[in-house]
């Protein structure tokens, strides 16, 4: 088994450094879905997160490096047998951040903001700080002109009685604008 995995792992890390120099050139805007998994104490009230953003990406003068911002909606769904006062859960996040490419399709990205409570009856306050660290590849798509963005990312919003924290995933369609 774990050969196996070793031969799949050196198979994808040919695959990705023999694929064509990323373009850092130009602006690019990323829409995209969102699945994640609640973390911590979160996990024991909510089962999944579902959610969809839009991201602006412009390089700046770094080769590598680009300032992002992100808008997006997160709905956290209860568990099934949850039976406590709580209900379905919704954010919208609003994010600034760098992303930085340590590859030719390889990046880092941190971004930090604020994330709006959309529900009537929620116990804590209305806004709250957000933190989301991201580790992601883009892969090139119509000679490209476009790439599908992958993403996963913990993201962290800071409450004063507790943390809402999920691990998700972010399958994104990227362009040139």
């Amino acid at each position: 088994m774990n050969k196996i995995l070793l031969v799949i792992t050196l198979l994808m890390c040919v695959a990705i450094s023999g694929m064509a120099q990323r373009s850092n050139t130009f602006p690019q805007i990323s829409i995209g879905g969102e699945f994640g998994l609640p973390a911590g104490q979160t996990g024991d009230i909510y089962g999944t997160v579902l959610g969809v953003s839009i991201k602006a990406e412009v390089p700046v003068i770094v080769p590598g490096l680009s300032v992002t911002a992100t808008a997006g909606i997160s709905a956290f769904l209860l568990r099934f047998y949850y039976t406590g006062p709580e209900r379905n859960a919704t954010y919208v996040p609003v994010e600034l951040g760098a992303k930085y490419y340590f590859s030719k399709v390889a990046y880092l990205e941190g971004d930090a903001g604020l994330s709006f409570n959309q529900n009537v009856d929620y116990p804590s306050s209305k806004t709250a700080f957000i933190l989301s660290p991201v580790i992601g590849v883009t892969a090139p798509t119509n000679h490209h002109k476009h790439s599908i963005d992958l993403g996963l990312r913990m993201e962290h919003r800071l409450e004063s009685h507790r943390d809402i924290t999920q691990v998700a995933v972010r399958l994104a369609y990227r362009f040139k604008i």
